[in-house]
């Protein structure tokens, strides 16, 4: 394995030097950046600037990078003028955080928008931004010192994060217990280096600098990040926020909501770019009208095919009690994976969503026969809610329920994507599936890809189109009868090219 390596003051508490099995590739930051994106090596310590432009690229390795509160004292605008003069600052080449930091201060903070030139010497600089070991040791030659990471938190009341442990998102598909073995070392070095380090043999003043840093990535170290993120698109720095995924599966989206990333299909869960929630609120709840059927019909029968962590019908159940708290709601959901409820102990529940999620908890795990096949079933009932969770695979389900004499007002159609999940996306389950629709149920599923539309017409149904949320293209929503939107004349005229 190559791993990246700075070789500042700053990144003595890894210890790199013990990992002698593997091939350590010393550089600045903004090269490291630049291996790591192209594959080059396989994990390093990075600019968190990098991560935020390119994360689709990387899993964060969990609770490890190089932040700080306050004062940095490694990151700092040294000037022979102050702050409010400066019209021309000389940038180091070595890091994009820092430079993007000074950036987010200058055009943002201060509203001003100073000249950025890029320097060898510090020969005749008025204002220099100096980074790592060079600020540590030039800093006392200029009158006007300026520490980054303190005017960022004078700003924003939050830490800075300027480096993050960070993976090949490939090499990590392909090798994901050496880098949890990687990953767990590291900590153990920090942890054991800070425990030691009034006996290292290295001075006051730098042992002191190194205490004042953050090594571990916290809540409010994200939350940094998010904002800086924020900042980063105003300025045109990055194209679009990014999600926090992290090499245990867990995914920051950009509603702050946690979902999953599964690796077996290398899908998360849900769109990271509109959030857990919000997807199932814009892409499945509001398409499939539930509340209004709650309010309209005092009852829904809902199929949710992929429960995943519980979003889409935990949401339901929410916004359907919310419109109509006398509401009788049956929902029939498949799973295929039998540890969904360990997967969703491992997110944070949404406050708003917290005492449905109770339900889930309380659920048992029972039989349920259905047409002539018996299933393990979770199962939870109450006044208002009969709920099964059905542990089989969506096709086997479904053909069970064909058997039954039951219709559904509303299909939730999420599991796994046409490229990974082919087999949830073809004619004959779209078949089977509307014989146990009503005529005006509404199915909605994220997926707008041209086999699914094809297949869907095929099956008998008509399709619309639901706004992007989160992703370029549109999802689906599709009825025999239904009130939906429709699709534009133009999508359909592709898709008439497609099946010709």
């Amino acid at each position: 394995m190559k791993i990246g390596w700075i070789d500042y003051l700053n990144t003595l508490p890894f210890q790199i030097e013990r990992f002698r099995d593997f091939q350590i590739v010393k550089d600045v930051p903004s090269n490291l950046n630049k291996l790591l994106f192209e594959g080059k090596i396989d994990a390093g310590i990075i600019s968190a600037a990098e991560y935020l432009e390119h994360y689709y690229k990387y899993f964060i390795l969990p609770d490890l990078s190089i932040s700080s509160c306050k004062d940095v004292k490694s990151v700092i605008l040294a000037s022979h003028i102050p702050l409010e003069d400066i019209k021309k600052i000389y940038i180091t080449k070595e890091s994009k955080t820092s430079v993007n930091l000074l950036r987010v201060i200058f055009e943002i903070f201060l509203n001003k928008k100073p000249e950025y030139k890029p320097f060898e010497s510090l020969k005749n600089k008025l204002s220099v931004l100096l980074i790592g070991d060079k600020a540590l040791k030039h800093k006392s030659d200029y009158p006007y010192v300026y520490d980054l990471s303190k005017i960022w938190f004078d700003y924003t009341n939050l830490p800075f994060t300027f480096a993050l442990w960070c993976v090949n998102k490939e090499y990590f598909l392909n090798n994901r217990e050496r880098i949890y073995n990687f990953q767990s070392k590291l900590k153990e070095n920090v942890k054991e280096f800070f425990e030691k380090i009034d006996n290292y043999p290295l001075e006051t003043e730098k042992k002191e600098y190194l205490k004042n840093l953050s090594y571990d990535l916290t809540d409010k170290h994200i939350q940094s990040l998010r904002l800086f993120s924020q900042y980063l698109k105003q300025l045109n720095l990055i194209k679009k926020i990014p999600d926090f995924r992290f090499t245990d599966g867990k995914v920051i989206t950009v509603d702050n909501t946690i979902t999953l990333y599964n690796f077996d299909y290398n899908e998360a869960y849900h769109s990271s770019s509109a959030g857990a929630y919000t997807e199932s609120m814009h892409k499945f709840i509001i398409p499939c009208k539930i509340q209004e059927i709650c309010e309209k019909n005092g009852s829904t029968n809902i199929l949710d095919v992929g429960f995943g962590l519980g979003y889409n019908t935990s949401t339901a159940i929410k916004s359907c009690l919310e419109k109509n708290p006398n509401a009788k709601i049956q929902i029939i959901s498949i799973e295929k994976d039998k540890n969904f409820l360990e997967n969703i102990k491992r997110i944070e529940i949404p406050e708003n969503l917290k005492h449905v999620y109770e339900i889930f908890f309380k659920m048992v795990l029972d039989k349920l026969t259905i047409g002539n096949k018996t299933f393990d079933v979770y199962k939870y009932e109450d006044n208002n809610l009969k709920l099964s969770v059905v542990l089989a695979d969506g096709r086997e389900a479904i053909q069970a329920l064909t058997d039954e004499n039951i219709k559904f007002d509303a299909v939730f159609w999420d599991p796994f994507s046409p490229k990974v999940n082919p087999e949830m996306w073809e004619l004959e389950l779209f078949e089977n599936l509307r014989k146990i629709m009503k005529d005006e149920a509404i199915f909605a599923t994220y997926s707008s890809a041209k086999e699914v539309k094809k297949n869907l017409l095929e099956a008998g149904f008509k399709i619309g189109m639901v706004e992007p949320v989160g992703r370029k293209s549109y999802s689906l929503v599709a009825s025999i009868s239904g009130d939906i939107p429709p699709l534009p004349e133009k999508e359909m005229e592709k898709l008439r090219k497609h099946q010709v």
